[in-house]
C-alpha cells in the first residue's frame, strides 16, 4: 500500500490546479466602446451643468436687470399700438399718456414702467402690455365705471369735476359721453383727501353703488330724479341720503336690502301723489317696513299759524 505524505497538497477541483496562462488581450472594438461610453458619460454631465449655469444666469439677470436681455437684441421699430378695453378709451388716449419717443424700437420698451403710466389717472384698474413681433405693442385695459360725480378744487380757486367709481377711487375721466355723465348723481357729505397720485380713496363707495344700481335697474324713471347722494350719516347712523327733484330728503338705512326699500318708496310715492294736497318733504325708509315717517310740505295758506311740518306714518 501506497502512503500519501501529509505535506503535499491534494487538489480537490480543477479550479485549485495552478493556470499558467495569461488571460486573452480585449479587441480594438471593446475598446472603442467602453472609449465611447466614457465620453458618452462626461458629455452628459457637461451638457447638465451648462444648462444649469445658463438657466441661473437668466434667473439672476431677469431679477437684477431684466432690461438688460432686450437691450442686447436688435430691436424693429414701433410702428403700431392696438387696444383693447372693457371701457371708453382708445388708441388715442392711450397714445397720448405713454407718450413714446419717435421711431423707438420695440425691444427698447420698459413695459413697467408704461403701465404704470396708464394706471395713474385711476380709470384704468389695470394695463396689460404685450409685445407683438416684429412691430406692434399691444394694450388691454380693464376700466373702472364712475357710479358718482363729485366737485374738488385741487389748487387755487377753480372747482373741477371728477368721477369716483365703485371701489371709491376718484379720477378726472376720459372719453365719457355728455349723457352718461349727466346720468350720474353728484356725492356730498364726504372729505377728499388728496395724495401724491390725487386722492385717497372714499369709503363705503360700494354700498352706494348697490343703491344706485338696484334703483337704476328696477326704478329707473325713480333713478333718474335723484341729483346727490350725502354720506354726511353714514358713519354715525348707517344712512344714506338722497335728494331728489320730486322729494328734497329719501332717507335708506344700510340694514336692510335696498330693493325693498325701494319698493317702499315707489309704493309711498304713488299714495302720497293721489292723496296728499302738499308736496313731499322728506321719507324716511331707514326705521323698517313696519312705519315709514313721511314728512309733507306746508301749504303757503298754513306757513304762518304752523312751522312744524306734518308727518304721516305708512304701515304694511
Amino acid at each position: 500500500m501506497n502512503r500519501i505524505d501529509p505535506s503535499t497538497p491534494t487538489a480537490r477541483s480543477w479550479r485549485d490546479i495552478p493556470q499558467q496562462i495569461a488571460p486573452q488581450a480585449m479587441s480594438k472594438v471593446g475598446r472603442r466602446r467602453v472609449t465611447y461610453r466614457t465620453v458618452r458619460n462626461i458629455g452628459i454631465v457637461v451638457g447638465v451643468l451648462a444648462l444649469a449655469a445658463g438657466g441661473f444666469e437668466i434667473w439672476r439677470t431677469l431679477k437684477n436687470d431684466p432690461q438688460r436681455l432686450v437691450t442686447t437684441t436688435a430691436s424693429e421699430p414701433l410702428k403700431k399700438i392696438t387696444v383693447e378695453s372693457n371701457g371708453v378709451l382708445g388708441e388715442t388716449w392711450v397714445s397720448d399718456q405713454l407718450a413714446l419717443a419717435e421711431n423707438v424700437g420695440l425691444m427698447d420698451l420698459d413695459l413697467y414702467s408704461l403701465r404704470a403710466r396708464l394706471t395713474k389717472s385711476g380709470q384704468v384698474r389695470a394695463a396689460v402690455l404685450t409685445r407683438e413681433f416684429p412691430d406692434t405693442l399691444k394694450v388691454v385695459l380693464d376700466e373702472r365705471s364712475p357710479v358718482v360725480r363729485v366737485k374738488a378744487r385741487l389748487s387755487g380757486p377753480d372747482v373741477r369735476d371728477f368721477l369716483v367709481a365703485r371701489d371709491g377711487t376718484v379720477f378726472s375721466g376720459s372719453g365719457f359721453s355728455t349723457q352718461t355723465l349727466s346720468s350720474l348723481p353728484w356725492l356730498g357729505g364726504i372729505r377728499l383727501v388728496r395724495s401724491s397720485e390725487g386722492f385717497l380713496p372714499l369709503n363705503d363707495l360700494n354700498v352706494v353703488a348697490d343703491l344706485l344700481l338696484t334703483a337704476r335697474g328696477h326704478a329707473p324713471d325713480l333713478f333718474a330724479t335723484w341729483r346727490v347722494i350725502s354720506l354726511e350719516r353714514m358713519d354715525q347712523d348707517g344712512e344714506i341720503v338722497v335728494q331728489s327733484s320730486v322729494v328734497p330728503k329719501i332717507i335708506f338705512g344700510t340694514r336692510e336690502g335696498f330693493y325693498s326699500q325701494i319698493a317702499r318708496l315707489d309704493l309711498i310715492l304713488a299714495e302720497t301723489r293721489s292723496q296728499a294736497r302738499a308736496p313731499l318733504k322728506s321719507i324716511n325708509l331707514a326705521v323698517g317696513a313696519s312705519q315709514v315717517p313721511v314728512a309733507l310740505m306746508q301749504p303757503v295758506s298754513n306757513a304762518a299759524n304752523s312751522t312744524a311740518p306734518t308727518v304721516r306714518f305708512l304701515r304694511n
